[in-house]
């Protein structure tokens, strides 16, 4: 619904007031005197304005994967805003490498800032990766180039037989790696069983001791109790050491196995070029599916080396971590390991098909936030054109996201209110008291909006700046026909044409016929009070309560049905 709301709730005014009464008696008909209500004419902004309520939330939120760039699950969009959450934990991004965690920095609620590194995995894995990418594309490249060549059979069967050995080497090379990566982490995992199994029996003989003397059992069990612990803990000091020369055994044998796959790579491309040398051209269909599978190899390397560039996970942005999914000593999930939102905020508020037509992006826009009333500004960042609808209302709206200039509020105009300290004056100078800390303990950060909070979001979509602007109960009339109720020094009131430009439920710009400084009728005490308030759409084309009008207790008509005319 399109509210229209003045620029000044209380007009400028000079003198007594703004508002006033006026007991006249209106000498050409003699009845009894009227009171009139009556305001001045003044210079101010009339402005319109398009209202509705919105919920904060994070600008962007971000699923963060080894392997990968951050992807942003929910940006500052209304698209983004009118669609379900994107998934979380395991459910996006990430690769399908395996990354031993090494380090996790950040807890679920940390704040942190653009460039903080929140984890790291090991890229041993993904550089492996790229290793068999590059192999693969030498040998597709070295196969393309042989079969451009050509040669006699003979020579062909030489050659082809030197590759086929290099390949069976390289399969050998590959196998061996597998095989020994497997061994590797049997004896891992088997030496860190050892270390599980020597704590538990450590704790179990611990727990004896305690039960022992608990129970008073002789010296003589005690003691021998205390050298089974100390035998225990003994083990235990072998079984971590165990482990720990295991996982370094382990490496330094995944390295090497790795070692033989380039070596055996390089020894299958040298038999290729080789080939390549003696053997002539093969068919046109033998050379389009080599450049095929060379365009294949050069993507998938391309790929490897993306996921090897991201053994680090770092903040895109300042925000707050929502999700953690790994910890350090395991592999990370395949989806996403990090989750977090920005520390930058929107607003997402539904607007009716009033007020969707006059809004842009990039209009400018005032915020509420309902549980500090405290104000901020923003931008309009985007309108959805998709309606929505509540039950089976007939009234439709549309989301539109405003991204809010700083997640800090606007100082109210109190002199002690919301986001100035106490003492500080509304203008915002700083007193003494202000500005020591210690001479004002009542002083405290504003409070900011938080994700989750309710908010009032006001759009600017009309505005006449400066201009001379009377209460709009003071006009009637219909468009190009407009008569303002003019008090003259003498008390007397006039009826005068007036050209009327923006008008809001509040305002009316006057563009001729009246000055700065004028008093103008808004309506009488009998007015007052029988008027019921109504509300209704927007009404800026035709002004609310337009057409020709009578006074109560007046009774006086001018020419042309104009109220107020004299003769």
């Amino acid at each position: 619904m399109k509210l229209k709301i003045a620029a000044a709730v209380i007009l400028v005014v000079v003198g007594a007031g703004a508002i006033g009464f006026a007991l006249l008696s209106d000498g050409s008909n003699g009845t009894d005197g009227v009171t009139y209500l009556t305001a001045q004419a003044a210079v101010t902004d009339v402005t319109e304005e398009a209202v509705a309520s919105g919920t904060v939330s994070a600008a962007t939120t971000y699923a963060l994967a080894f392997g990968s760039e951050p992807q942003v699950t929910r940006a500052g969009s209304a698209s983004a805003a009118s669609s379900s959450s994107a998934s979380a934990a395991g459910g996006s991004g990430g690769s399908s490498v395996t990354w031993p965690v090494t380090e996790v920095n950040v807890s679920t609620g940390d704040l942190v800032k653009a460039g903080d590194v929140l984890a790291v995995a090991d890229p041993l894995y993904a550089e492996l990766q790229v290793t068999i990418a590059q192999a693969n594309l030498a040998a597709a490249e070295a196969r393309l180039k042989s079969d451009t060549e050509g040669a006699d059979a003979l020579t062909r069967r030489i050659a082809r037989t030197s590759v086929t050995q290099a390949s069976n080497q390289l399969a050998q090379a590959r196998q061996s790696y597998t095989d020994t990566v497997r061994q590797n982490a049997l004896s891992v995992k088997q030496a860190k069983a050892a270390v599980t199994a020597a704590t538990a029996q450590l704790k179990k003989d611990t727990a004896q001791l305690k039960a022992d003397q608990a129970a008073g059992a002789p010296e003589q069990t005690i003691a021998a109790d205390r050298q089974v612990i100390a035998a225990d803990r003994k083990a235990l000091t072998q079984a971590r050491e165990s482990y720990q020369s295991a996982q370094l055994r382990a490496t330094a044998s995944n390295h090497q196995a790795a070692n033989q796959i380039t070596n055996a790579s390089l020894q299958l491309t040298s038999a290729r070029n080789n080939y390549s040398k003696q053997v002539a051209a093969a068919d046109d269909a033998q050379i389009a599916s080599d450049e095929a599978a060379v365009a294949t190899a050069e993507s998938a390397l391309a790929a490897a080396r993306a996921v090897a560039e991201h053994p680090t996970i770092v903040a895109p942005a300042d925000g707050r971590i929502t999700a953690v999914n790994v910890s350090a000593g395991t592999d990370a999930p395949t989806g996403t390991a990090i989750s977090m939102q920005s520390a930058a905020l929107a607003i997402t508020a539904s607007f009716s098909e009033d007020d969707i037509l006059d809004l842009q992006v990039g209009q400018k826009a005032t915020v509420t936030v309902s549980a500090t009333g405290d104000t901020v500004t923003g931008t309009v960042a985007s309108i959805s054109s998709e309606a929505s609808g509540t039950g089976g209302s007939s009234v439709v709206s549309y989301a539109v996201v405003i991204l809010l200039d700083s997640a800090g509020p606007t100082p109210s105009a109190t002199s002690s209110g919301p986001g100035l300290p106490s003492g500080t004056p509304a203008d915002g100078t700083t007193t003494a008291a202000a500005a020591d800390p210690s001479a004002s303990p009542a002083a405290s950060a504003a409070p900011v909006p938080l994700p989750g909070m309710s908010a009032e979001v006001s759009i600017t979509v009309a505005e006449a700046a400066d201009v001379v602007a009377v209460p709009a109960a003071a006009v009637s009339g219909t468009s190009g026909q407009y008569v303002v109720r003019v008090m003259g020094a003498d008390g007397q009131v006039q009826a005068r044409s007036v050209e009327v430009g923006l008008i809001t439920s509040s305002l009316a710009e006057i563009k001729s016929g009246l000055s700065a400084g004028d008093q103008v009728v808004t309506g009488t005490s009998a007015d007052q009070a029988t008027t019921t308030t109504s509300s209704g759409s927007r009404s800026d084309r035709q002004f609310p309560g337009g057409g020709d009008f009578t006074i109560p207790g007046g009774g006086f008509t001018g020419p042309g049905g104009l109220p107020g005319g004299g003769g």
